[in-house]
């Protein structure tokens, strides 16, 4: 009887356990991560009963759960992998239909821009089309501001999102850190089992944190789980766990990082997350967001550097050179912006570093890091971020500015204490589409016209014809001075293949060129192109004449003749060649000038140095010609001994026919420019004039001195100057109307108005205007006295003009007056030397500098920065100009070639503007359209891991209900032998009553 009553008791207890985890299954059917438990019952062990083992009931083992690791784990797998591609195609979908739209896009801006363009070609005159397309231009930098602050917008989202993941991370992982030791302490005290509800609960948040990151999961002493993420990191060891948070960039504040703490230790470990949400979006800006914004950043600098370089090939409606049309791209507030340095580098922080860009087109769409490895403080390495490639290994040279070009952009080292250890991540697209703007604001700043013009001479006997001509740099000196091509030129053919190139300055007068293109060859029947192209040679250009304190004293005869100087000290001056291979430079042996050396001589012993040619010429220009009041003597004036104010008979062999021959009180400009080029002996000396009406230039082409000697009366003179005007640049607003020589102007309204100029051999130095004037001269007169208390030396006296454009310059003069009965006046001018240096070749001057060439003097290109042709069979003596084009209102020829940039490959010099665009679009289009596909393979996948997990472990409402009748029968059967054996019990008792 106790045999059956403890076999009923063992099954009423396992039949009520297992209703117990039935109903627990059927409880929390709809619990997010429930694993559906199983109870485990075995037999109890067998007892020998007179030879006959007999049963004695059940006995529960465990309560387990219905689990698989191995597709638990693999849910965590896809459960990242969904996440992460899900966060990508969401982010990337918006920036796809940012980018693709008609509204929002660059593309409709571009056409819009261009077909105002067209307009103004079509019809140049017209200022409303060119006001439409300052208009148009506008709308397009409205369309890249607008989507460069919304993907600036997004980064910060970004960065706000994954401020909330990480710390989403670190709770979950605190959490199951939590759990570990509740676990851990249960199954202790449960001699080993564990408790189900609990590892429940731990899988779920390892689920819910596989939906932010991809984990990785280490199982220690059967219980514990340790789990890693990223590269390894743990985030849970056992009961404790580390920190994921989010700071600022140590390369880039604008961008957080992810960095993981363990205990004091800190790590950056943006690079190393993967999978999840966050993830996603560290994908996401690295795959689409930084790629949209240098893309977008890149085609703005080309449109901006191509469009202002061509703009500035032209003229506008007024006349004057065409400015930038949009803002430099080398502006100083955006060089220094384009590289950022890392918040750990070594104190001071006082490195400056600019980021040039020298060629748009070239540049790529990547980032850079510039790191200092050590282990000294000068070498460097530039890293191309976007393939890992080192692209430049250099070292400081230790003096600033030192610089190296890299893909399209200049790196400029300016000043600072760079150390090893330094690290700097160079930008030079991201943020360059929010920088577009607008320079050109007035319809009439547009520059459409091309800024030289052609001619052939009526006369021509020849079918020669001469194209409309080509620019294609105003940096040259011939576009130095406003509204003037200076020198115009004259081509004068000496023979059906033969042509000189000349100065038309003067076109009674046409002289050679400085330095001189003659005899070149021209081939009848093909087009010819008329000037020389850039062979790579660079000039440098002297100061030219000095103009003395005062004029030379000769006293009459007998006394012993005074010969005056022309003021030129003696240099140092040394010629380098660079080895374009190795960079090795070579230096020549010093030459030392002599002191007073002619130019010509100078030049002759330049010449003689390799790579090297020098040619020189001597300018002086006499202005303000006085006579004196009470003539007493006629007033004789002399060049190079030559006296110009003689009166000859009619049988005269000194000048030409034609000559003036009565010599004027005073002496005219016209005279001493007629008689000079009317004298057979000037004439042998090389020596010619100009003169428009108010001045003479006196030239000596072949770089002598010039020797000037006047006497006469005390009032008998003029002033004398190197012909050189130092022209003042605006820096601060422009006049309201442009300044005149004839009208006053109030500089105290607007303003403030300040300019600067460059004095050679002294430096930069600027005025600023203030007060208000009634006239034109109390203007000039103004200005004058700025200048004069600028803080420069000069001799003489200031000569302060302003031209019809509004342009202000001056030059010093130096007064030289006869001296009556007692003497004459002389005054020397020297000449200015131009130096050719062939390519690899510099001119340096060494300490002490002096009135020659600057110390380090700056190179110009030799070229014309424009080119015409020549057609046609032509004749000895055919003449073509090419002046400046004075009346360019209805010309567009620089028009059409800004137009031609619509579909020019200047984008890494196989793209154009829209084909750029394009293909942004396409690239964000196909890393969507990849993501996309991505989500929804995995979304599959994630769904069967589900459905595999939910199969084994989820609980099935049908089946529970079938196990709970079963073990309710279980149940009542058991109570009935239970009854049974009570029975058994009450009649045994029964019996011994």
């Amino acid at each position: 009887m106790a045999d059956i009553l403890e076999i009923g008791i063992s099954g009423l207890k396992a039949s009520q356990t297992a209703l117990t985890v039935t109903g627990h299954n059927i409880t929390n059917a709809g619990t997010e991560g429930y694993t559906r438990q199983v109870l485990s019952q075995s037999a109890t062990s067998p007892q020998n009963k007179g030879g006959v083992w007999i049963g004695s009931g059940v006995s529960i083992d465990s309560v387990t759960r219905v689990y698989d690791q191995f597709l638990t784990e693999q849910l965590w797998r896809d459960t990242a992998t969904f996440n992460g591609f899900d966060t990508l195609s969401n982010n990337a979908e918006q920036i796809d239909s940012l980018l693709a739209d008609s509204g929002t896009g660059i593309q409709p801006g571009l056409e819009n821009m261009f077909g105002a363009l067209q307009a103004v070609v079509d019809d140049p005159s017209s200022l409303p089309a060119r006001a439409v397309l300052i208009s148009e231009s506008e709308g397009l930098i409205d369309r890249f501001t607008a989507i460069s602050d919304r993907l600036t917008a997004q980064n910060d989202i970004i960065n706000g999102q994954m401020e909330v993941m990480a710390g989403q991370i670190s709770t979950i992982g605190a959490a199951i850190a939590e759990l570990n030791e509740q676990i851990q302490f249960a199954t202790a005290s449960a001699n080993g089992v564990q408790p189900n509800d609990l590892l429940d609960e731990r899988d779920q948040l390892v689920k819910e944190l596989s939906e932010l990151v991809k984990v990785n999961i280490v199982e220690q002493d059967g219980s514990v789980w340790n789990v890693f993420i990223g590269n390894g990191q743990a985030l849970v060891v056992g009961n404790d766990s580390n920190e994921l948070f989010t700071d600022a960039g140590a390369s880039d504040p604008s961008r957080l990082d992810i960095y993981f703490r363990k205990g004091d230790s800190i790590q950056n470990v943006t690079r190393e997350i993967t999978g999840g949400q966050l993830g996603g979006t560290l994908e996401f800006r690295d795959e689409v967001l930084d790629p949209v914004m240098n893309g977008l950043g890149r085609l703005a600098l080309v449109i901006n550097q191509s469009f202002n370089e061509q703009h500035k090939l032209g003229i506008d409606y007024d006349g004057l050179m065409g400015e930038n049309y949009f803002t430099d791209i080398n502006a100083p507030e955006k060089i220094y912006n384009r590289i950022l340095g890392d918040r750990n580098n070594a104190s001071p922080n006082d490195r400056l570093i600019a980021v040039n860009i020298l060629d748009a087109g070239a540049l790529s769409t990547s980032e850079y890091q510039l790191e200092f490895p050590g282990p000294d403080d000068y070498v460097y390495r530039i890293k191309r971020l976007d393939d890992g490639e080192i692209v430049e290994t250099g070292a400081l040279s230790g003096s600033f500015p030192d610089s190296v070009e890299v893909d399209g952009f200049e790196l400029v080292f300016e000043a600072g204490s760079f150390q090893a250890g330094d690290d700097f991540l160079i930008m030079p697209t991201r943020n360059e589409s929010q920088k577009l703007a607008m320079n050109v604001t007035r319809p009439e700043q547009v520059a459409i016209a091309s800024p030289i013009s052609t001619d052939a001479a009526i006369g021509n006997r020849g079918s020669g014809v001469i194209s409309q001509g080509s620019v294609y740099d105003t940096d040259t000196s011939y576009f130095d001075v406003e509204g003037e091509l200076s020198p115009p030129l004259l081509i004068r053919f000496t023979s059906p293949t033969t042509y000189d190139v000349l100065d038309n300055s003067d076109p009674g007068n046409p002289i050679p060129l400085f330095p001189p293109l003659m005899n070149q060859t021209y081939v009848p029947g093909i087009s010819n192109s008329m000037l020389p192209a850039d062979e790579g040679k660079t000039s440098f250009t002297s100061f030219g004449g000095v103009l003395p304190v005062r004029a030379t004293y000769q006293a009459p005869a007998p006394a012993a003749t005074v010969e005056s100087t022309n003021g030129f000290f003696p240099e140092r001056i040394v010629i380098s060649y660079t080895d374009p291979r190795t960079g090795q430079v070579t230096s020549q042996p010093t030459l030392i000038t002599k002191a007073n050396a002619s130019a010509r001589e100078i030049a002759e012993e330049l010449s003689k140095r390799e790579g090297v040619e020098a040619m020189a010429r001597t300018t002086v220009e006499l202005t303000d010609f006085t006579a004196d009041a009470n003539p007493f003597q006629e007033m004789t004036l002399s060049v190079n001994g030559i006296v110009l104010t003689d009166t000859l008979g009619p049988n005269q062999a000194k000048y030409d026919d034609g000559y003036p021959q009565e010599v004027p009180d005073p002496v005219t400009p016209e005279f001493v420019a007629d008689r000079i080029n009317a004298c057979r002996d000037l004439q042998e000396l090389g020596i010619t004039a100009t003169s428009d009406g108010t001045k003479v230039t006196i030239i000596a082409l072949n770089g002598d001195d010039i020797n000037l000697e006047v006497s006469g009366d005390n009032g008998d003179g003029f002033s004398v100057s190197n012909g050189q005007d130092i022209v003042l640049r605006e820096t601060g607003e422009s006049p309201f109307v442009p300044l005149t020589e004839y009208d006053g102007y109030n500089f105290d309204e607007g303003g403030p108005y300040r300019y600067e100029f460059d004095v050679p051999g002294q430096g930069t130095f600027s005025i600023e205007m203030t007060g208000s004037y009634a006239t034109g001269d109390e203007v000039v007169d103004a200005i004058r006295t700025q200048l004069e208390d600028a803080g420069f030396a000069f001799n003489g006296n200031l000569d302060v003009a302003i031209n019809e454009r509004g342009v202000i310059s001056f030059q010093p003069r130096v007064e030289m007056n006869a001296t009556g009965i007692h003497g004459s006046s002389k005054m020397t001018m020297g000449g200015q030397i131009k130096v050719i240096t062939d390519a690899g070749y510099s001119l340096n001057v060494e300490p002490p500098g002096n009135n020659l060439f600057e110390q380090d003097p700056v190179g110009e290109p030799v070229y014309f920065g424009f080119d015409v042709e020549v057609s046609g069979l032509v004749q000895s003596g055919d003449e073509f100009t090419i002046d400046f084009n004075s009346d360019g209102t209805s010309d567009s020829r620089n028009g059409v070639s800004l137009a031609a940039l619509q579909t020019e490959d200047t984008v890494a010099g196989n793209t154009s503007f829209s084909e750029a665009y394009s293909r942004l679009v396409e690239e964000v289009g196909s890393t969507t359209s990849k993501a996309q596909i991505n989500r929804d393979s995995s979304e599959v996948l994630l769904r069967n891991s589900e459905d595999a997990v939910s199969s084994l472990s989820g609980v099935n409402l049908d089946e529970e209900a079938a196990a709970l009748i079963q073990f309710e029968l279980a149940y009542n059967a058991s109570a009935q032998v239970i009854q049974v054996a009570r029975s058994i019990f009450d009649t045994l008792i029964s019996t011994f009553r």
